[in-house]
């Protein structure tokens, strides 16, 4: 009886062992992270080799609470110099893009967030510590670079080509929440920044431009031919963007300027160096020295800027990124024109002068 009595004891051991691990087993919480929306990475400059600040926006599908992270993972083929809190803002709220800044600082507290940089130099880890925490359908905007509040540092661009951004928020565990991807496009003179497994083709119809000899006494426009007119061209002309993509909520087209390096406008760079400033199309007036960069003849679904339409009110074209057309929808190769027109007095400097103008594309999709 002794005997039979152990024999069932080790059963019902071995059984209680089997129920408990399963129990432990079924505690254990099983999640499978969701997908961003949204997701773009806009670049401050397209050109490979240049410094360039990103702007990366995302819609989180998942709330992230207090003491979670944000994460923005870029390709090693961009040059990222040592970072630190001062060169990362993130803003978060429900409009895009979202204004609600959290402020950063060297280590977490109970209103500071804090970010980590991987030895690599191309991973952000930034940990939250502001409010509620990031609610579900909140929009995310992570600054990487001197446009940060503070920032001094910028990340150089890469060669040629199209390059993934990888994000992802995370738990304090830390375990995956939601994770997405997101296209840069670099290429000389043009940025396009595109989300993953989407569609965008931008090309520019001529890059070399001119207005031949400027006019004391009228205003002359630039043509295809480089020799200027004392006439606007007429459309597609002296030059044009082209835009197709399939993004469900359109493009938008910043553009901005070269100049001498420190304002817009044509520059002389020989001795005696002389700058014609840049001022509002509309504004050219001859016999002054002025310049102005406008859009015209624009494609269906392409609206341009009522800041850049060559219609008053008009603004001058400057060193910064500026709002310069748009689309609500995708686009099938659809273009916008770029002119440009001077004046100058009769005391003018004599010689060459020469600008860049910078375009830069970004879809949302």
């Amino acid at each position: 009886m002794a005997k039979r009595i152990k024999k069932y004891g080790k059963s019902a051991l071995i059984l209680g062992l089997i129920l408990t691990l399963v129990a432990m087993y079924l505690a254990i919480p099983i999640g499978q992270a969701a997908d961003l929306t949204k997701e773009r990475d806009t670049l401050s400059d397209s050109r490979p080799s240049v410094i360039a600040m990103h702007t990366v926006i995302f819609k989180a599908t998942t709330a992230v609470p207090l003491s979670g992270h944000v994460i923005v993972d870029l390709p090693d083929a961009f040059s990222t110099p040592v970072m630190d809190y001062t060169d990362i803002e993130i803003y978060w709220d429900s409009a895009d893009p979202p204004t609600t800044v959290c402020t950063m600082a060297a280590s977490c507290s109970a209103t500071d967030c804090c970010v980590t940089v991987t030895a690599e130099l191309d991973k952000v880890d930034i940990t939250l510590k502001s409010g509620a925490g990031i609610l579900q359908d909140d929009y995310v905007k992570v600054v990487i670079g001197d446009g940060a509040s503070g920032g001094d540092e910028d990340i150089t661009n890469p060669t040629a080509g199209v390059y993934t951004v990888d994000l992802k928020t995370q738990n304090n565990v830390p375990a995956d929440i939601d994770t997405g991807k997101t296209l840069v496009y670099i290429i000389a003179g043009v940025t396009v920044s595109a989300t993953v497994a989407e569609s965008l083709s931008v090309s520019i119809s001529d890059s070399a431009i001119g207005f031949g000899t400027l006019d004391s006494g009228a205003i002359r426009y630039a043509t295809a031919a480089e020799d200027g007119s004392l006439t606007e061209p007429t459309a597609n002309l002296p030059t044009y963007i082209e835009v197709s993509t399939n993004a469900a909520s359109g493009v938008g087209i910043t553009i901005k300027d070269e100049g001498d390096g420190s304002a817009a406008g044509l520059y002389r760079s020989v001795f005696p160096t002389k700058l014609i400033p840049a001022v509002g199309a509309f504004d050219v007036t001859a016999g002054v020295e002025e310049y102005g960069v406008y859009g015209k003849d624009a494609g269906t679904g392409i609206t341009i800027s009522d800041d850049f339409d060559n219609d008053s009110p008009d603004v001058a074209i400057s060193r910064i990124p500026q709002t310069f057309a748009t689309s609500s929808g995708p686009l099938d190769a659809k273009n916008v024109d770029i002119s440009m027109k001077a004046s100058i007095t009769g005391a003018t400097t004599a010689g060459s002068y020469a600008d860049t103008i910078i375009l830069i594309t970004t879809p949302t999709y």
